[in-house]
């Protein structure tokens, strides 16, 4: 039998100033990470918004889904390593 070994972290992160002058809110990020140091699930929370992202395997890094919700607008991304993308808002 294999043994594989997995790690959570749970982190607050404070608002912080982004490049285009806008600033994050303080929010908590839960992330789930594989064998490989890679974080596969990322759940993050703030008073502004939320959202959850669940990631391709190592060696991937445009395969994935987004679902968030910020303010009073949600959507939903998928989006494949061969480029194909498609985002589902309401």
């Amino acid at each position: 039998m294999i043994s594989e070994t997995y790690w959570a972290s749970i982190k607050v992160v404070p608002a912080s100033a982004q490049k285009n002058g806008e600033v994050s809110a303080e929010s908590v990020l839960l992330r789930l990470i594989t064998e490989r140091g890679r974080p596969s699930v990322k759940i993050s929370a703030s008073e502004q918004s939320a959202g959850l992202a669940l990631v391709g395997p190592t060696g991937t890094k445009d395969t994935y889904v987004q679902l968030g919700a910020w303010g009073t607008a949600s959507s939903l991304r998928l989006k494949n390593e061969d480029g194909g993308e498609r985002v589902v808002k309401p």
